[in-house]
């Protein structure tokens, strides 16, 4: 049984070949297991929490070496602003994204991933209970977010241009 390491978050799989992700820094192990969790908030009573785990999975792997990798990455950071710190409903992420595209803007840029370490990862949410899985969903995006604090400018800034109608109440 030999190890691999997630390129992304660091975590560390049993190696079952499986394929690396088109634009993310992912471990194909790592985006298995991490399916487990998301499928979680598939559930009626965590539908409306979703985004949280797509978010902070998405930018813990992001990929600044594609274009649709920094197109992800920029859209879920800007929606970890929108609900985090402007007060916008999280179940509204989706839709914030398809604002934010709208005009399909080729704005991005590359941001460079931080230091991921002792950020939380989806192993959080792993052992704890179904009743347990919004507010610690919650908890690993606001980790992740944290984390990409050197990029929170940039963020806000094209948060500004592509929907400022949802760039309110922001707690700075």
């Amino acid at each position: 049984m030999s190890l691999i390491t997630c390129p992304g978050c660091g975590l560390t799989h049993t190696d079952r070949g499986l394929p690396v992700v088109p634009n993310r820094a992912a471990a194909g192990e790592c985006v298995a297991e991490a399916g487990a969790v998301q499928a979680a908030f598939y559930a009626p009573d965590l539908l409306a929490y979703r985004q949280y785990v797509v978010d902070a999975y998405a930018c813990l792997h992001a990929d600044p070496s594609t274009r649709i990798g920094v197109q992800t990455t920029a859209l879920c950071l800007m929606t970890m602003d929108l609900y985090l710190e402007c007060g916008q409903p999280v179940s509204e992420g989706s839709t914030m994204h398809q604002e934010m595209m709208r005009n399909h803007p080729d704005i991005f840029t590359p941001l460079a991933t931080p230091d991921l370490d002792g950020v939380l990862t989806h192993r959080h949410l792993l052992a704890a209970p179904h009743s347990q899985h919004a507010a610690l969903a919650a908890e690993w995006a606001r980790s992740v977010w944290d984390a990409w604090s050197d990029h929170h400018t940039q963020v806000r800034a094209w948060n500004h241009l592509l929907v400022p109608r949802r760039v309110t109440g922001r707690s700075e």
